[in-house]
């Protein structure tokens, strides 16, 4: 007779979910490769200023102990420049892995790919798509898509946590327990410019 372990070793189909644990590297040497990127990537900036919440976002990228990012905060704190420039240029030059960031607005009905991450850029920028009047939520699908899939989920938001838990329902805030979620406070770090 079949016992319970044997189906465990043997179906292929009834796999576990296993979320990549990434390891870039020491907090010294992921430090400094954030601050390069950053200064090369960001030219809105006059001088580099490292915010507190950085260090977290490093010490993510030393251990993601399989965990996802959620990066919050106000405008100009860097938060798009770390995901869509910062992360991975660490990642490419760490791993050679390609990490390719999807504004929120232009998610669509979600296609199935090979890439074991899903990056997405200003949540809560997005509206609800119509689809022959079947109404999508494109955030909610590309989240789940990530949690069913056991991919990597970084995201960005200016939503702050309270408006963030208002705007998206329990099913789609249960699917984002597996992410940190950093907080970065400050004032903006663009320069200053008279319009």
């Amino acid at each position: 007779m079949r016992t319970i372990e044997d189906t465990f070793k043997n179906a292929d189909f009834l796999q576990p979910k296993v979320y990549n644990i990434y390891h870039l590297g020491t907090q010294e040497e992921i430090k400094e490769m954030f601050i390069k990127s950053f200064e090369y990537y960001d030219k809105t900036i006059d001088t580099y200023k490292h915010l507190p919440a950085y260090d977290e976002i490093i010490d993510w990228m030393v251990d993601t102990k399989g965990k996802g990012l959620i990066l919050m905060g106000e405008c100009g704190l860097g938060k798009s420049t770390i995901l869509k420039y910062v992360i991975p240029a660490i990642f490419r030059t760490k791993l050679n892995k390609v990490l390719r960031s999807t504004p929120a607005k232009e998610l669509g009905v979600i296609e199935r790919n090979k890439s074991p991450f899903t990056i997405i850029d200003d949540l809560g920028t997005e509206s609800i798509k119509n689809d022959y009047g079947t109404k999508i939520d494109a955030v909610a699908d590309a989240i789940a898509d990530a949690e069913d899939s056991s991919k990597t989920l970084i995201i960005t938001t200016n939503l702050t946590p309270k408006s963030f838990k208002e705007r998206y329902d329990e099913r789609t805030l249960d699917r984002l327990r597996n992410c940190k979620v950093v907080i970065i406070k400050g004032e903006s770090l663009r320069a200053k410019q008279t319009i």
